[in-house]
Order: structure tokens, then C-alpha cells, then sequence
């Protein structure tokens, strides 16, 4: 007798269907960039008011 596999795990069971995602744009790089360096500038900024 077989187990059905989609009651007792229904996750794994539609794990077929996967998207794929899309490349980033240029301009969409250069957004990211941009919101990283600044995070990491008031990281830096915080820690060193933090630890002075």
C-alpha cells in the first residue's frame, strides 16, 4: 500500500514549480548600491559615536 505524500507533506509536494527570477537592471543596481552605502555609512557613524 502507498503513502500519499501530499497529505502528510503538502510543502514538498508542489516543489515543481519554481520561478525564475529576472536580472536586475543597471538602474536597479545602482539603487541598491546607493541604499547599501548609505546604511553602511550610518552603521559606521552610529557605531562610532556608540564606542567613542
Amino acid at each position: 500500500m502507498l503513502a500519499k505524500m501530499n497529505l502528510l507533506f503538502p510543502a514538498i509536494a508542489r516543489q515543481e514549480r519554481e520561478t525564475k527570477q529576472k536580472a536586475l537592471t543597471h538602474k536597479q543596481w545602482v539603487s541598491v548600491d546607493r541604499i547599501v552605502m548609505v546604511v553602511l555609512f550610518v552603521v559606521t557613524v552610529a557605531g562610532a559615536i556608540i564606542f567613542s
